[in-house]
């Protein structure tokens, strides 16, 4: 039983900590667990009142509704407050701590060719670059069809030293806590948000999003981290996302490529991404459009790599092939 009321305090304390915005909670944990070790009960109605560890009463009996603290005495006059179990207290803080290190800020070195294979959308671009320059992270969500540029953007975005592609229809149960506990990315890109149908995985983004503090329990063991990170995401629908997680985003509406949109997109990429001859470059991009009728920059980028050598007879090879699988 002293077992677990211990955890409840600890599970408790550090939740009040995390959630706390203006960062003054930590100060009075300080002082009540200093204060506590201080002066050992002398008796049952001994403690401390809230001149004496320099705390707002109204934030005292807020931990007394958490548990963390109990009322040992009330009068007319006063009030007395001791911890429930202070080493919970001490556990929870020291944990806190430890995961809110200190941010290295150092100068963001943002590829000098970012986004040069995409043709227009330049004020898109530009929300995105301000975003990246902002002090404080600002979410952006891509929003449009398949066949538009969302998906290259994101790419393009994921080229950003400390960063990290997460395919949202392939997050397992809880698996975006392993990825931020274990690479601690700087930016999180996330395609295809939409089909995060994970509980567990939308919690630990809205947190993430909202306060940069993240929370695991699992086993009966909780970990913790403050991360200074900014997400950009993609997605097809609005209407699967959770109302309280799409007003974190600024959303950007993507259209669909026209024809010569496709052609010069297509055949940007895959000679600066792929390696491939511009002229053979361009003629993949007029045999995805013209004979598998699609304007998806991923489809030629399939082609590209399905190629045992450069030449158009291959890449007729493998269209023909795949034409007949549709």
């Amino acid at each position: 039983m002293a077992e677990m009321l211990e955890e409840e305090v600890y599970r408790n304390s550090l939740a009040l900590l995390s959630n706390d915005a203006t960062g003054e909670l930590k100060g009075v944990f300080e002082r009540i667990i200093d204060w506590e070790r201080r002066n050992p009960p002398r008796d049952v109605h001994d403690g401390f009142e809230w001149h004496e560890v320099f705390a707002d009463v109204r934030v005292l009996n807020r931990l007394v509704t958490k548990k963390v603290l109990r009322v040992t005495l009330k009068t007319n006059r006063s009030t007395n407050f001791r911890a429930v179990n202070v080493d919970a207290m001490e556990r929870a803080l020291k944990d806190y701590v430890s995961a809110v290190k200190p941010e290295v800020e150092g100068e963001l070195q943002v590829p000098s060719d970012l986004f040069q294979v995409i043709i227009g959308h330049e004020d898109k671009k530009e929300i995105i670059r301000r975003s990246l320059e902002s002090q404080q992270p600002v979410h952006v969500l891509l929003h449009g069809s398949i066949a538009s540029a969302k998906t290259l953007m994101l790419e393009e975005l994921s080229r950003l030293p400390n960063s990290r592609f997460v395919l949202g229809s392939r997050l397992s149960g809880a698996g975006l806590y392993d990825v931020l506990f274990d690479e601690r990315p700087r930016y999180l890109i996330l395609d295809e948000i939409d089909k995060v149908d994970s509980q567990e995985n939308l919690g630990c983004l809205l947190s993430l999003m909202e306060r940069g503090f993240i929370i695991e329990t699992k086993h009966g063991k909780q970990r913790s981290l403050k991360l200074k990170t900014w997400v950009f995401a993609s997605a097809n629908r609005l209407d699967r996302i959770p109302p309280e997680l799409l007003s974190r985003f600024v959303t950007l509406r993507f259209r669909d490529y026209t024809n010569d949109e496709f052609l010069e997109v297509a055949s940007k990429v895959l000679t600066m991404r792929e390696g491939v001859p511009m002229g053979l470059a361009v003629y993949i991009a007029d045999k995805i459009l013209r004979e598998f009728k699609s304007r998806d920059v991923r489809d030629a980028c399939h082609v590209a790599r399905l190629l045992k050598e450069h030449t158009k007879e291959e890449v007729d090879r493998v269209i023909t092939i795949l034409v007949r699988q549709k």
